[in-house]
């Protein structure tokens, strides 16, 4: 092997390739330490190299010798190892650097001096807050997959699929680490919800049957699922704060981390933390003696805190009664009263040295994070979607639930909801012509789907449930026979009613648009023969009333 060398692929050498840049590394290690290199800050950090794959960053301070000992470091590397490095196709990046810096950066480096944001690693970086301009292109790069896409082919179940599971996917590494401006979120939405409803990256109001907030709602919230944008963001990133938290000694723990106010307050009240020996653990910020915070608990205490104070973990807080010395604000009559509740708080408790702290996420059941139960807990406190199971967990072709899903909204565009936008429409039922045309009166008032719903039912044993002269809502109709039975039964019935809707609206539109005349034999005839597609194609409910339904041998 030593002769040949690894061939491409070969899974030892991504390893052998971690070893030798771990010796560049360490040798940049040595020389900061061995103050060759000048530190970069007053407080010390612990790295300054960040390497990935042959991509590699090194913080420097803007000073000729400096630059001499690192390029010093990479000729030996490159000379040892044989990887080389290009400095004319590297770039340098000045952070806060005055003009006399950047004279020794043109001076003593041989590659160009660039401004942020700085690509690496497939992320726009840069110390201040990404603008518009400077994302235009994330955006662009979620445009460009439309044209590609035959979506005029594609039902809106399908697009569905493609918005959340490619448009929305190309977007979480960005939000892992990336904290996108609201307008750059609200265009790459105006994107989704375009080819969602019209297959196209620009749509008007009247094409979006459900308003966009609630499409972005879970399955159980009345919406289809697809992620919402700023929620996801915020979900990803609380991932930073928890380890932060859980685990201190990583290397980029001691920085501080930007994150909009709301999710820090959502974090707060996320995490319950159990003292043990107090040194992960922040005495006024964490909830580790109530049900809340002492910073929650005692406002105006909190207040008389020094700001140095309020950073104290609760070991450092309890030696020697520190946190009493930390106040230092008025002592006003609440103050007084909140620090004697404090005291007697704190009486009898004692920490434990030889226990670690302990921190639990409370949407979870391991207790652990995910963020999975970050973003399920924003929703907390939302009103549960009722049919959510009947439609989405139902065996039946992806369009025609989604137009259930619709359905149960009463989004469709029946004659009432055109009336109302002052579009053409039908006087009367296209099928009955005996009243006004609604969602509800469509699928369940209306004559000829009366003697649909009998008829298919009766042929399936199931005439009991038959729509009666009080089902004025197909929702309610729905839940109340599907309620009725268990089991496979259930699974069936559900899919039947799926697809019943599903034909008669279809069989709607062809009386419509094509002048068809209503006819009941051939809307019969076509539910029953997708029954036994259905069947065939795995629907085991719709099976096994098929078989319960047929005659004897």
């Amino acid at each position: 092997m030593h002769r040949r060398g690894l061939r491409q692929g070969d899974p030892l050498s991504p390893m052998l390739f971690i070893i030798v840049m771990d010796v560049l590394c360490r040798l940049i290690e040595k020389a900061s330490r061995e103050e060759l290199l000048q530190p970069l800050a007053r407080r010390a950090l612990q790295h300054r190299i960040s390497l990935y794959a042959d991509d590699v960053v090194i913080f420097l301070q803007p000073s000729a010798s400096d630059i001499r000992i690192t390029l010093d470091i990479l000729d030996l590397f490159g000379a040892a190892s044989g990887l080389k490095t290009n400095v004319q196709k590297s770039s340098v990046h000045p952070i806060q650097c005055l003009d006399e810096d950047r004279e020794i950066l043109l001076n003593h480096l041989p590659c160009p001096i660039s401004e942020f944001p700085c690509r690496y690693l497939g992320l726009p970086l840069s110390p201040h807050k990404l603008t518009r301009a400077q994302v235009q292109p994330i955006i662009d790069r979620i445009a460009d997959r439309l044209p590609s896409w035959k979506a005029d082919l594609l039902s809106r179940a399908g697009r569905c699929i493609l918005v959340q599971f490619v448009l929305t996917s190309m977007l979480v590494y960005l939000l892992l680490a990336l904290d996108l401006p609201a307008q750059a979120l609200k265009a790459i939405d105006k994107i989704r919800r375009g080819f969602l409803w019209r297959g196209r990256k620009d749509v008007r109001g009247g094409h979006c049957l459900i308003a966009w907030p609630k499409v972005t709602r879970p399955y159980y919230l009345g919406g289809l699922g697809i992620s919402h944008l700023q929620f996801l963001g915020w979900s990803v990133r609380l991932r930073w704060l928890w380890l932060q938290k859980t685990e201190p000694n990583k290397p980029w723990s001691f920085f501080p981390i930007k994150a909009p106010y709301q999710v820090q307050a959502f974090f707060s009240a996320a995490v319950v933390t159990v003292v043990g020996n107090g040194k992960n653990s922040l005495f006024w910020s964490d909830r580790w003696l109530a049900d809340q915070s002492l910073e929650q608990l005692l406002p105006h205490l909190f207040r008389a805190v020094t700001a140095r104070g309020r950073k104290r973990t609760v070991y450092a807080a309890l030696e020697n009664r520190s946190w009493v010395t930390d106040i230092k604000g008025a002592l006003t009559v609440d103050v007084i009263l909140e620090y004697l509740q404090l005291w007697d708080l704190l009486q009898g408790f004692e920490l434990q040295p030889e226990i670690e702290d302990s921190h639990i996420w409370q949407f979870s059941t391991s207790g652990n994070f995910s963020t999975k139960s970050a973003y399920e807990a924003f929703s907390i406190g939302s009103i549960q979607f009722n049919s959510w199971e009947k439609i989405w967990k139902s065996w039946a072709p992806s369009k025609c639930r989604f137009f259930l899903w619709t359905v149960v909204h009463k989004k469709c565009w029946t004659a009432d909801r055109l009336a109302r936008k002052g579009l053409n429409h039908p006087a009367a039922c296209p099928l009955c012509d005996q009243a006004g045309e609604t969602i509800d009166h469509l699928l369940v008032s209306c004559v000829f789907s009366r003697q649909v719903w009998f008829t298919v039912l009766q042929g399936l044993g199931l005439q009991a449930l038959a729509l009666q002269v009080v089902d004025l809502s197909f929702e309610d109709w729905w839940t109340n026979v599907s309620n009725r039975v268990t089991g496979q039964v259930q699974k069936g019935l559900d899919s039947i009613i799926i697809l019943g809707a599903w034909s008669i609206w279809k069989h709607r539109n062809s009386c419509v648009f094509d002048g068809v005349t209503p006819n009941l034999p051939s809307v019969v005839a076509t539910i029953q023969e997708e029954m036994h597609q259905w069947s065939v194609a795995g629907a085991q409910g719709v099976s096994h009333l098929l078989a319960l339904a047929a005659p004897a041998s």
